[in-house]
């Protein structure tokens, strides 16, 4: 079976779990959320450990999965302290570990924490702010996904059609200006049609639009481009196997770790 073929069958499967999690909220898109969260979590861990170093990978885990369940409960309160003495822990367990590179290995173990679960993890409370502001969680949450993957699909496209001027050729050689424009244009195109057609609601501004196309169509570009260039670092092509055609989950969602805690921070504080 060609990659084209496994990319589609695997978007066929996913894709209408994925849409019927978010549809139906609450657990279901949460068990969404933490699979797609501790997946790429693990798969961070695996491309830290071609670097030689020793992670907490199962510690780091059931630790990105305690965070997870804080937002679930909404005690999103408790992120810092939590957090605080996740990182503790992981000290003090160096400490007696004996282990060569103590900085790298602990600074990695916490960072797989945060990135990508905590940072992934903001769609569940984005999900559940049903009518907060006005705007439908359910709304917000496609509103998200399509710019997402609408730039995605536009730079790859378009880049690889009429690309010349090469965007960051030191993280990611194929990327190209051309590309770049062409998503974030795909996304505020995409998010001013769901506001054109009444789908986000009469309170969603142009502020908003123009937000929210920012996060999705340049906060999604620089998601994509941190994660290749860690796996670059680590000398890796794809993060994982598990999606056939798409590589890893993280491969698959590194944009939304940018562009969903952008969203977040502005929807759920400031807005």
């Amino acid at each position: 079976m060609s990659e084209n073929m496994k990319r589609i069958l695997v978007s066929l499967i996913g894709g209408p779990v994925i849409l019927g999690s978010i549809y139906l909220g609450g657990v279901y898109f949460f068990i969404v959320v933490i699979v797609i969260s501790l997946l790429s979590q693990l798969e961070f861990y695996n491309i830290a450990q071609q670097k030689n170093l020793k992670i907490y990978k199962y510690l780091g885990l059931l630790a990105g999965f305690a965070l997870l369940c804080l937002y679930y409960l909404n005690r999103e309160e408790y992120f810092l302290p939590a957090v605080l003495f996740i990182s503790l822990l992981f000290l003090i367990i160096e400490i007696f570990s004996g282990r060569e590179s103590p900085l790298l290995n602990t600074s990695l173990s916490v960072s797989g924490v945060i990135y990508p679960t905590l940072l992934i993890g903001t769609m569940y409370p984005l999900r559940q702010m049903d009518h907060l502001s006005g705007i439908p969680g359910l709304n917000l949450i496609v509103a998200l996904l399509a710019g997402v993957w609408l730039c995605d699909t536009a730079a790859y496209y378009i880049g690889k059609a009429i690309g010349k001027h090469k965007l960051l050729p030191r993280v990611s050689p194929n990327k190209t200006w051309e590309g770049s424009a062409a998503g974030f244009i795909a996304s505020l195109t995409a998010i001013s049609s769901l506001k054109y057609y009444g789908f986000l609601g009469d309170s969603f501004t142009t502020v908003d639009i123009a937000l929210l196309s920012l996060f999705t169509g340049v906060g999604g570009q620089l998601g994509d481009l941190f994660e290749s260039l860690i796996k670059r670092d680590a000398g890796v092509k794809d993060s994982g196997f598990l999606l056939p055609g798409h590589g890893g989950f993280l491969d698959r969602f590194d944009a939304l770790i940018f562009a969903a805690p952008l969203t977040y921070i502005y929807f759920i504080y400031f807005r």
